[in-house]
């Protein structure tokens, strides 16, 4: 780490000297030596180069800082480690437990504060520790959609809302939510500047640069980056209620993403989202309604054979009385020309390939075959947006109502 600072210190002094002699030809050898010290400082640790300096007071500090801008990606965490679900998890979950997927792109950068205090700038977004990954934690998105209900009217002592958070579980009375969330990984990195201006002369001073994901970047939200959530009903299980929640779920998660915002500085727009891609929606239950109805396919009938009075059976002229096939000599018996004996042939064909399938499903169907275990229930739909999921919800809503309303009645 000593080299490349020592090689900064002096290429600083032969800038120094050459602004002096106003010696043009020196002064851009000198920056071009103080760029390329700050690219090997940068490489062996940026931040650490550019807390020395800035304790100095030196301005050296801005050109490390302009060249941790130029490597500034975002490294991306191997699918290997599966850090988020798949639908089909939910078979090990208890009935009525669902997911819902949200993948997503960013319309506005997103901002928040990391916790990690050796950092070249003051405001660092949220990383992964291990891999440096920009992200939202499982627990920020709790946060930001709890702060959208609330916007939207919900208050914390709302039976529902416990019901989906949970509460303060300081004693004995308190309880866990049924939402659980998961965090979202972002593939880029950028950098916000905010620079405040003097109220006299009008004129930016102090510019202050941000960590942010920037626009277009994707994630998934995943409520269970993709936006993630599992849902998980314990205790009593009430279909009414969880069909209520998941109402209450989609009209949230839709609002948070694209009018509320997550993360810092969300009353000046950022971390507004544009849903891209499937939204896919699983639930541990059998909810034919959320499906799109198949639209009918009309088969055209096959051609008839001449032998043929309806698909799989044959002409009664070609059997005996007893059901027996007839022989050749038997049916051509008052006929002449070449086609009934033509005719005949095919028929007899078709006639001993289907005994020779009835045999065989016979026999397939004496042995006894063991019952298959039984799957667990579970419907799985994609839809092109949130609203569409809440239709669909709504739509499975009315008549368990009304079957309520019907048993408070009698």
């Amino acid at each position: 780490m000593g080299e490349p600072l020592n090689e900064l210190d002096r290429a600083k002094v032969e800038l120094d000297q050459a602004k002096q002699r106003k010696d043009k030809k020196a002064r851009q050898q000198a920056e071009s030596k103080i760029e390329q010290a700050a690219e090997k400082g940068v490489k062996i640790e940026p931040h650490l180069s550019y807390l020395w300096y800035e304790a100095q007071g030196s301005e050296l500090k801005n050109s490390i800082r302009d060249a941790w801008q130029k490597h500034l990606n975002a490294s991306i965490i191997p699918d290997a480690f599966h850090f988020t679900p798949k639908l089909s998890d939910l078979n090990h979950l208890p009935s009525l437990s669902f997911m819902l997927r949200v993948p997503f792109k960013l319309r506005k950068p997103y901002l928040s504060k990391d916790d990690r205090a050796f950092h070249l700038l003051d405001n660092p977004v949220r990383k992964d520790k291990v891999f440096q990954t920009p992200m939202v934690a499982s627990t920020s998105w709790k946060g930001a959609l709890r702060a959208t209900l609330w916007q939207m009217g919900y208050q914390e002592e709302d039976e529902q809302i416990i019901r989906i958070f949970g509460d303060a579980r300081d004693d004995e009375k308190g309880q866990s939510g049924r939402l659980y969330f998961y965090p979202t990984f972002f593939d880029k990195i950028g950098l916000e500047v905010i620079n405040p201006h003097d109220r006299k002369t009008g004129t930016g001073k102090n510019p202050i640069f941000i960590e942010s994901v920037p626009i277009s970047a994707t994630g998934d939200f995943v409520i269970l980056g993709d936006f993630v959530i599992l849902y998980v009903p314990f205790c009593k299980i009430d279909e009414r209620e969880v069909v209520e929640d998941l109402k209450l779920v989609i009209k949230g998660v839709e609002a948070m993403l694209t009018v509320y915002g997550f993360g810092a500085k969300t009353s000046s727009g950022f971390g507004i989202v544009e849903v891209m891609g499937k939204v896919a929606f699983a639930i541990r239950a059998d909810w034919p309604e959320l499906k799109q109805p198949e639209p009918e396919v009309k088969t055209s009938e096959p051609d008839l054979h001449r032998y043929l009075v309806v698909p799989g059976r044959i002409d009664p002229d070609f059997l005996n009385p007893d059901g027996s096939f007839k022989s050749k000599e038997q049916y051509l018996q008052g006929k002449s020309g070449k086609k009934p004996g033509q005719l005949y042939d095919k028929a007899k064909k078709w006639w001993d390939s289907e005994q020779l399938r009835l045999a065989e499903t016979a026999r397939v169907e004496s042995i006894p075959e063991a019952e298959p275990s039984p799957k667990p229930t579970m419907t799985e739909v994609c839809f092109d947006k949130l609203s569409d999921l809440g239709e669909r919800t709504q739509q499975i809503a009315e008549p368990l109502h009304q079957s309520e309303e019907i048993s408070h009645d009698s």
